[in-house]
């Protein structure tokens, strides 16, 4: 799977699920921080809950650390290039989790790189493309710095120049 996500042009750094922080903090910033928090099925409230997902990766025995660098050098709207971005990320990794799942990873689950932005505007009754319906790490609690910086990773926030999406691959 390295290779395959190499080839895709994501980073990849192997982590024990162990390795995952999950703090309840996070949905603090959800609820109180992200225009999304409500808006779309893959952001709280309409996510497992932080135990819930606790309990869940217990279950797992591997995790990768998906990462992927876009150049914004050049971008006049960063946020608006950012929706882009993402979704680009985002359809990599995902074919990196399906790949999983065919190699026989049946519940390889992809915390996909920001909330998802796949409509326009979400359908909060029945999610319309469940296929491609994923939460980001965040959502369930997951402290992605803190990831990050065990994996030997410094994030850098708000750089004009880059955009970094980071998602999770569970596997095993």
């Amino acid at each position: 799977m390295i290779e395959k996500a190499s080839s895709l042009g994501l980073k990849v750094y192997p982590l024990e699920p162990g390795a995952l922080v999950v703090e309840n903090r996070t949905a603090l910033k959800c609820a109180y921080g992200c225009r999304n928090y409500g808006e779309r099925l893959s952001c709280p409230p309409y996510v497992l809950s932080i135990e819930e997902f606790r309990k869940i990766l217990l279950e797992y025995s591997n995790a990768l650390l998906l990462m992927e660098e876009h150049n914004t050098k050049d971008i006049g709207d960063v946020l608006e290039a950012w929706g882009k971005f993402q979704k680009e990320s985002f359809r990599k990794m995902l074919e990196l989790e399906q790949d999983a799942f065919r190699k026989g990873f049946i519940f390889a689950q992809l915390l996909r790189p920001g909330p998802c932005n796949e409509c326009e505007k979400c359908n909060l009754k029945k999610c319309v493309k469940p296929e491609l319906r994923r939460f980001p790490p965040e959502a369930v609690g997951v402290n992605l710095q803190k990831i990050l910086e065990k994996a030997g990773i410094e994030l850098e926030f708000y750089k004009p120049n880059k955009i970094v999406c980071v998602g999770v691959l569970l596997v095993g």
